[in-house]
């Protein structure tokens, strides 16, 4: 690659996203000539390292050993230093800062902003602090240097030589968005709450236009939190945050009965984001300096809260928590209520369903984000569509507003996003297979890989003994034409998406998963049939973990007497014949 030429780095960029396609994002990320594996582990991070080095091998490529780090617990990176405890600007980058002259023309004006600019994720209020120093670019505007404008450079220049530190975004903390306006500019902090600490993400901030400096205040304070929805975007999509602000007004935002003009632009965009607006007065909304300016403590993966919930003692007290069931509980003590109860001690709701439990418990806001990962993320779960993670949680749980919920969590899920493929209609008219008479009585086989139809191993002399030997009517499907056998083709592809979500980058781990996503489509509803593979086997559906860690079932019936099981079993088994023509 010859140097120079204006379109080489598009070109080698091109070139090293193409060669580490496999890796990116799973155990390397590329950035033209800079290369960082990471992984958690010493003994995963060799074998990291060596497939890259070997994919580098490969394609010819040579690397220069003195510019070369490995097992490093901090790289330096794009003029960040990345390490476990948070990200920071790189010292070097920083001495530039301290060091810069004082500015006697437009030129430095603009060269120190564009250096602080880069940084400004890591500086509180930098449009704030910048603002004396931004109004000199604006044309027309003659050069002079004031006690203002002194003030703005040395601000910017102690905020970051402070040695600024960020934390890493962790996706099961609870995220909160603190926003802010003033008369000439907008700002946000991203902020989480991990280990009980509240930690700043970034920083965020920018002036306001002529046009939006005549907004009212209202209007500012809601451009604001618009603004920061937009501005991290990446990492509040699809999930729950919570938006703080000082304006109480905006409290009822999401609310309004007839909102009009400009304020219902901005709800209408808001209404993709899944959030709840807290309201803090304006002493207690200063985030403080220290959160960046900290190191973040080296975090520890807990396991999901509701996992911990492992008694009906444990589940009562969480209920405690959530002051949204208060006025369930009220409802519940009333003489003329039906729909809701106390079964020891904890609050449920009753089923209308036929299938599932009798009496629901009422899961507490907190922790509904965990039985979503629980019943939809978890290998038993096989990351499927949202009308099977419902109708797994609806058996067996309650909360008001669970299908709306569980539809945009697994619309937003980044796995199945990046994973699934978009179905594609059926070419022509589709023939009805006849239903089964019982069980097992009717099997499709065929392999999972690169063989194709009518594969040797099916007609050996071994093979052919034996079905012989059990008088089984051995079929064939047509060759070069795998829609003879549909059935189970279609379900081999939805078990290697199933598996693509666990499998480990080596793709050597598909054998220990197999058995789980078996589980999880066995115990999946099927839209055909109308029950779970499972349930038409056995009579009864199978239980999970959670049901196993909560025992709580209290239903009339008795799930121990074989004759109403077989009963139940023989009866679905009808249902779904019909289901089935």
């Amino acid at each position: 690659m010859p140097f120079g030429l204006c379109n080489a780095p598009a070109t080698f960029e091109r070139m090293m996203d193409n060669l580490l396609r496999h890796f990116k994002w799973t155990m390397c990320l590329c950035y033209l000539d800079d290369i960082i594996v990471f992984s958690e582990t010493f003994e995963d991070h060799l074998i990291r390292l060596r497939l890259v080095l070997k994919c580098l091998q490969e394609a010819g490529l040579k690397l220069n050993s003195k510019k070369c780090l490995f097992a490093a617990q901090e790289v330096k990176i794009l003029g960040h230093l990345v390490s476990s405890n948070g990200v920071r600007p790189d010292p070097d980058k920083i001495k530039a800062v301290r060091n810069f002259p004082t500015p006697k023309n437009i030129h430095d004006i603009r060269s120190f902003l564009g250096l602080c600019s880069y940084f400004r994720r890591f500086i509180k209020g930098f449009c704030y602090l910048a603002e004396p120093l931004q109004s000199l670019l604006k044309s027309g505007v003659e050069f002079h240097w004031g006690p203002e404008e002194v003030e703005a450079f040395n601000s910017l220049k102690k905020a970051l030589t402070s040695d600024p530190v960020l934390g890493m975004y962790d996706e099961r903390a609870s995220t909160e968005i603190h926003t802010d306006a003033s008369g000439y500019g907008i700002g946000a902090v991203l902020v989480q709450i991990q280990n009980n600490v509240e930690k700043v993400i970034a920083y965020a901030s920018r002036t306001l236009t002529k046009a939006e400096k005549n907004y009212s205040t209202t209007e500012r304070e809601c451009l604001a939190i618009v603004w920061a929805t937009n501005k991290f975007r990446p990492y509040i999509f699809g999930k729950h945050f919570t938006v703080v602000t000082d304006h109480h007004s905006l409290c009822w935002l999401m609310n309004l009965k007839d909102p009009s003009g400009r304020l219902a632009r901005w709800a209408l965009r808001l209404q993709e984001h899944d959030f709840d607006i807290k309201y803090k007065t304006g002493k207690k909304h200063s985030d403080a300096d220290a959160l960046s300016r900290n190191p973040v403590e080296e975090e520890t993966e807990t396991p999901d809260k509701f996992l911990a919930v492992t008694t009906s003692m444990n589940l009562a007290m969480e209920q405690k928590k959530d002051k949204d069931l208060a006025k369930l509980k009220l409802l519940s003590n009333s003489s003329k209520n039906e729909e809701f109860r106390f079964i020891d001690g904890i609050l449920c709701r009753k089923n209308f369903d036929p299938d599932g439990k009798l009496w629901l418990p009422v899961i507490p806001k907190h922790l509904r984000a965990d039985i979503l990962r629980h019943f939809h993320d978890a290998p038993t779960a096989g990351h499927l569509g949202f009308a099977k993670t419902y109708d797994r949680i609806r058996k067996r749980f309650y909360w008001p507003g669970m299908y709306r919920n569980v539809v945009r969590y697994v619309m937003h899920c980044r796995e199945c996003q990046r994973r699934k493929s978009v179905p594609q209609r059926p070419p022509g008219r589709l023939v009805p297979i006849p239903p089964a008479i019982d069980p097992f009585h009717r099997i499709g086989i065929d392999l999972l890989g690169r063989f194709q139809n009518r594969g040797a191993v099916f007609r050996s002399r071994l093979v052919s003994s034996l079905v012989d030997l059990c008088n089984i009517d051995h079929r064939f499907t047509t060759a070069y034409h795998p829609q003879t056998n549909g059935l189970t083709e279609r379900f081999n592809k939805t078990l290697a998406d199933m598996l693509s979500m666990y499998v480990d980058v080596e793709q050597k781990n598909w054998d220990e998963i197999l058995p789980f996503v078996t589980f999880a489509y066995n115990t999946a509803k099927q839209e055909t049939t109308g029950f779970t593979p499972f349930y038409l086997l056995h009579g009864r559906e199978a239980e999970t973990t959670l049901d196993t860690m909560l025992p709580f079932c209290p239903n009339d019936f008795d799930d121990n007497n074989i004759t109403k099981i077989a009963a139940r079993a023989e009866e679905s088994r009808q249902l779904a014949r019909v289901h089935t023509l």
